[in-house]
Order: structure tokens, then sequence, then C-alpha cells
């Protein structure tokens, strides 16, 4: 391969969320008490108001303005004693503000490091205007020639997030380029634009795929040689 872009995915690849759960914020259970909730309710519910995370929000503001109503939604339903915008709000806090909601693998920052003396590197992800805050915070945006995070385009992977990114950067060819995703459907999509593709499984979850699975940031180099 004649490869002189990398393109990353943010979640399942450079990073994963501190409790497990992207909408389980860090201090979550500091915040409501679980004693009082029933989990598999919470959870249900979590799935279930996902559609009020738009892809809207250009600044953390409105991001923030966004989770403290899908979290009210959510603790409304699961009917949380005393439920009230207060609590709404300083979970929406967490969400948004709260920059250890996201632990980087331990292999990110060097792999990152490795890669953009040779390439450039970019990233494609879904997500809210904080993630851009996090990536600087942590030291990794350096890396990055530039960063594409859904909701800063009204739009998504799913969706056409793919052609503003090539209108942007129109000297990236998806030929001379590989991207790397945790998820078999966006890889679907990324292959129909002609990129070469990698399906990061850090979980080895999988067995066989129709694309070349990975399963750390080491394997990127291996890949290259």
């Amino acid at each position: 391969m004649n490869i002189k872009n990398i393109i990353f995915d943010i979640g399942g690849v450079l990073a994963n969320p501190k409790s497990g759960h992207w909408f389980i914020t860090p201090n979550f259970y500091n915040i409501i008490d679980i004693n009082l909730i029933d989990e598999e309710k919470l959870n249900n519910s979590l799935k279930k108001h996902l559609y009020l995370q738009t892809q809207k929000p250009k600044t953390e503001l409105e991001e923030h303005e966004m989770f403290s109503k899908y979290y009210s939604h959510v603790l409304k339903e699961i009917n949380y004693p005393n439920a009230n915008k207060d609590i709404a709000n300083k979970i929406a806090d967490d969400c948004v503000y709260n920059d250890d909601k996201f632990i980087f693998y331990d292999d990110t920052k060097s792999i990152l490091k490795r890669l953009s003396k040779k390439y450039d590197l970019y990233i494609i992800s879904n997500g809210w205007p904080s993630s851009f805050r996090v990536l600087k915070n942590r030291g990794l945006d350096i890396y990055f020639k530039d960063i594409f995070i859904s909701s800063m385009y009204t739009t998504s992977k799913e969706e056409n997030l793919f052609d503003v990114f090539l209108n942007q950067c129109k000297n990236v060819n998806p030929k001379e380029s590989l991207f790397i995703d945790d998820r078999r459907h966006i890889l679907d999509k990324a292959k129909k634009y002609g990129f070469n593709l990698l399906l990061m499984d850090r979980k080895k979850t999988y067995t066989e795929s129709q694309f070349k699975i990975i399963n750390n940031m080491n394997d990127i180099l291996e890949v290259l040689k």
C-alpha cells in the first residue's frame, strides 16, 4: 500500500469511556444513588432516548443543553426519586466538561507520535464539540492535520461526513489513505469511497471479517511495513 494519510475514529480505536458506557459518566453514581434505580431500566432508557442526541451542537454550551435534556428524560422515565433539572444538569456537566470521560489506550499517544512523523493523520468521528477540548488537554490534537467531529457539520459518518471530509481535504486521495474504525457498518460506508480499511477490534470480538482485523495501535505499524 502506498499510504500517505491515516484516518482514525476515536471511540473504540483511540479511547474508551471510563465507565465502560458512553452515557454513564465518570461521576454518574456519585450524582445519583445506584440503590434507587433499576439498572436494566436505566440502560433501556439510555438507549430509548438516544434520539435526543442530535448532531446540532456547535458549542459546548449547546452540547450541555442537549445532554441536560437527555438525562432529564431518562431520570423521569426510570422514576428516579426527586428527579429535577439540577440533577440532570450535574450529569450533563460531567458528560461534557469532565475530560476523564475518555480513557485513551496506553498505546495511543506513542503510536500517534510515531505515525505523525511519516503520515498525515486525521480524525473522522461521530461526537460533539467537547471532543476537541479533550484531545487538546490530553496533548493529542497536535498529531492531527485536521479533526472532523460530526456535530460540527450537522451530520454523521453514517450520513455524509466522509463527503465533508473529502470536500475540505482535497489533497486526500482515498486510495492513498487508511481508515480505521471499530464498527463494520462504518467501514462498509467508507469502502464506497475507496479507502483502505482496518477494523479495530480491541476486545477481540470478531473471529473473521471482510476487513483486515487489528487489535491495537502497534498492529498498524505491522500493516504499514
